[in-house]
């Protein structure tokens, strides 16, 4: 990224805030065996799956219960996400990993064995996701999963919540957009939310979201009311300069859906008369974009 996009206090601002989503995260790895809820308005079980049972995790519906045979028995929680490869659950004595297209187990830690299954060796059947909303539920079945020690060989069966778009093809449309600003128009190709009060360092706050043209050398940044949840435009740049609006511009925005527990997809509407930006005086900026609207994890 361009220094002319932030100064060096809002730079390290932004890596506080990443730094404390990180923390945030991995505060989340906590053991507990407990039932599983189906989640308001997620796809129901496959037959035979199976009642989920009552509420676990930070994220209603999350994860569920896996049935463990061979050398290791007994019913495993894993409920809720995990940092490692692709996306991940963990629970009191383990930790399941999921990734590629079509999903598939890339590794299991269990009861200290560990396991890094080849793409078939698991079988992921989906439930029914007609009215799934972030959370889809799906059977999970494994046979005769080798430990990379050779120190044990077990099968799972269970039925897990997984966030939606690993089970399904997205439907929402992807991130992005273009707006006009003056004469010029400026195209985004990534656009992310943190909706969520980010640190301040010197007294600089960083932006909730910043729609960076890198190959125009400009960029709008967004701040987020976490009460009122109002969105702002408050800073233009433009070829290696910067400016703050005084008054801001308040910015419109659509859900679209959801896209997993924590990312909502909306429809950013922009329509700001006269903004002061650097090198083409007051002009209006106008467009749509579409956001990734990321969430706290509670």
């Amino acid at each position: 990224m361009s220094d002319w996009f932030r100064s060096i206090t809002a730079l390290g601002a932004a890596f506080a805030g990443v730094v404390m989503a990180t923390l945030a995260l991995a505060a989340l790895i906590v053991s507990g065996p407990t039932g599983m809820p189906q989640a308001s308005g997620a796809a129901e079980p496959s037959p035979g799956a199976g009642d989920p049972g009552g509420p676990v995790g930070v994220i209603p519906g999350l994860g569920g219960e896996l049935t463990v045979s061979g050398d290791r028995e007994g019913t495993f929680a894993f409920n809720r996400s995990a940092d490692g490869p692709g996306f991940g659950l963990t629970g009191g004595d383990g930790r399941i990993f999921f990734d590629g297209r079509p999903l598939a187990v890339v590794q299991l830690n269990l009861d200290g064995l560990s396991f890094f299954p080849e793409p078939d060796a698991c079988t992921i059947t989906p439930g029914n996701l007609r009215n799934a909303i972030g959370i889809g539920r799906a059977d999970l079945r494994c046979d005769e999963l080798v430990d990379i020690r050779g120190n044990g060989e077990i099968t799972i069966r269970g039925n897990l919540g997984l966030p939606l778009d690993l089970l399904a093809v997205r439907e929402l449309p992807l991130p992005g957009g273009s707006v006009t600003v003056g004469q010029e128009t400026w195209i985004f190709t990534a656009a992310t939310l943190e909706a969520w009060q980010l640190a301040t360092l010197g007294g600089t706050r960083a932006y909730n979201l910043e729609l960076a043209d890198e190959a125009a050398g400009a960029a709008l940044n967004v701040t987020f009311d976490i009460e009122t949840r109002a969105l702002t435009l408050d800073n233009v740049a433009r070829d290696g300069a910067d400016a703050n609006l005084p008054e801001g511009c308040p910015l419109g925005s659509t859900e679209l859906g959801q896209l997993n527990p924590r990312t909502t997809v909306i429809e950013l509407s922009i329509d700001c008369e006269a903004v002061e930006v650097p090198g083409l005086g007051a002009v209006p900026i106008q467009g749509t974009v579409i956001v990734e609207r990321l969430e706290w994890p509670e």
